[in-house]
């Protein structure tokens, strides 16, 4: 299945289930936060192939993701537009300290986590679906 299509019906589904969220300020912040999130997503792969117990905390961390992605295309962001916002914020990112790192993780990890709790339950398990499927997608890419 294609990823732009899953998004596509994610977006979908939360547009008629009537999302009403707090949207990150603005969409180049949540490309921050998308960014900041991937490179947590990524060692937490790493460190789950490796073989800790890190699964709850990999979907928190994904489902913040997407959480946030979902409610800026709600709010008029496109693919488009939405790509090159992301890939100068993954720059950005690795030029980070690692302290202003960690701490844009973290930071970002509670906004996406507000917004999924914020979420109707429709939502919510439509963001977890989707998180759960990025994850077997990422942990097949990885072995």
């Amino acid at each position: 299945m294609k990823p732009s299509f899953v998004l596509s019906t994610l977006l979908a589904a939360l547009s008629f289930a009537g999302a009403a969220h707090a949207v990150p300020a603005t969409a180049p912040h949540a490309a921050a936060c998308v960014a900041a999130l991937k490179a947590n997503e990524v060692g937490l792969i790493a460190t789950l192939k490796a073989g800790a117990p890190v699964e709850s905390e990999l979907l928190k961390v994904v489902r913040s993701g997407i959480a946030i992605i979902g409610t800026q295309y709600l709010a008029g962001l496109r693919e488009s537009e939405a790509r090159p916002l992301l890939e100068a914020a993954e720059k950005d990112f690795e030029a980070l300290p690692r302290s202003a790192a960690v701490s844009r993780q973290a930071q970002c990890l509670q906004e996406g986590q507000a917004l999924y709790k914020n979420a109707s339950p429709i939502e919510q398990n439509l963001i977890t679906s989707a998180a759960q499927r990025r994850i077997q997608k990422r942990l097949k890419k990885a072995a």
